[in-house]
């Protein structure tokens, strides 16, 4: 039985994307997803803020479209880099690589 990597999400952008091109022609854009569930202990919603990475020409159109409060239904993979920061303490991020996302604009009032 082979191992499975696959994650689907769905809830709002927390800010708008941040896109970053590279000088080897590669461009990547970042978002983060507010997925909320409720709790039972305190009767209300909390929220998992999950950071999530777009790679090449879907990333220019996320860049270009997706705004701050858009509902987005993702599909992806989980990754986690590990690095030492200038101090040379091990750290680990954790982030979707998405390979599908459909939005829908945030309603006007």
């Amino acid at each position: 039985m082979s191992d499975i990597n696959h994650v689907f999400i769905s809830g709002r952008i927390g800010a708008d994307p941040k896109i970053k091109y590279f000088d080897s022609g590669s461009v990547i854009c970042e978002i983060s997803v507010g997925v909320n569930r409720w709790n039972k202990k305190k009767d209300a919603e909390d929220t998992t803020w999950l950071n999530c990475k777009i790679w090449g020409k879907r990333a220019e159109f996320v860049a270009e479209y997706v705004k701050s409060g858009d509902m987005a239904f993702i599909s992806g993979s989980i990754q986690k880099d590990v690095y030492k920061d200038a101090d040379g303490k091990q750290c680990a991020n954790t982030y979707i690589v998405v390979e599908e996302i459909k939005t829908q604009k945030k309603q006007q009032k």
